[in-house]
């Protein structure tokens, strides 16, 4: 037995093993760089998709944002401008009322004349509260629940008030005492009672208004 031979053999055996195992490594080493550089720019491009696909819903987002305040911004100023005028001709009613309310001195006229500005009072503020009534049930969707509510209790003092001193002008044949007791009646509701309810909902519209 030649165990020069033999070892000789043995020795390129091995260094062919030690090839073949490091070209494996090799091999192996570079498949799985080859996967992890493969799933990094897999993970890369799903980021930027997921970054576009982010960016676009937030514009999507922001747009709808931008619309639904510009939305609200008109709706604000359009009510600013419903309650603008509702409290003007809400303002002409009351004092039209008051004037109904109030004493009034007067010399140089005769008892004729005094009915008959009596009667022109009354009328002015028939007038007024029609155009007061008819604004707010053409805009009362603009105003909440509570400050339609409110209004109605306005408009049913006020409109109770106006009844009480027109009704002698469509019944002629009332006795004097009664007449007394509407008017009284009538001067209390507008002298205290409106008022009350009239400062409940300046507050309320001040609320909106936002100068409280």
């Amino acid at each position: 037995m030649n165990w020069t031979n033999i070892i000789s053999e043995i020795g390129i055996v091995g260094i062919i093993s030690g090839l073949i195992v490091w070209l494996i490594k090799q091999l192996g080493q570079s498949y799985i760089d080859k996967n992890v550089k493969s799933y990094e720019l897999e993970l890369k491009n799903k980021s930027e998709l997921f970054k576009v696909e982010l960016n676009q819903s937030f514009e999507k987002y922001k747009s709808e944002l931008e619309f639904l305040s510009q939305k609200a911004n008109k709706l604000h100023d359009k009510r600013l401008e419903k309650i603008e005028t509702f409290y003007e001709m809400l303002v002409d009613f009351n004092l039209d009322m008051e004037t109904l309310a109030s004493w009034k001195i007067v010399t140089g006229m005769t008892p004729e004349e005094i009915e008959k500005q009596n009667l022109e009072d009354v009328q002015k503020a028939s007038e007024s509260g029609n155009i007061f009534f008819m604004y707010y049930q053409k805009n009362k969707l603009y105003f909440s629940i509570p400050t339609c509510e409110l209004i109605e209790d306005i408009i049913k003092s006020l409109k109770s008030s106006h009844a009480d001193f027109s009704f002698k002008y469509m019944f002629l044949n009332l006795s004097p005492e009664l007449k007394m007791e509407q008017v009284k009646r009538a001067t209390n509701e507008i002298r205290t009672e409106v008022p009350k309810l009239k400062s409940k909902l300046e507050d309320n519209f001040r609320e909106i208004l936002g100068v409280n």
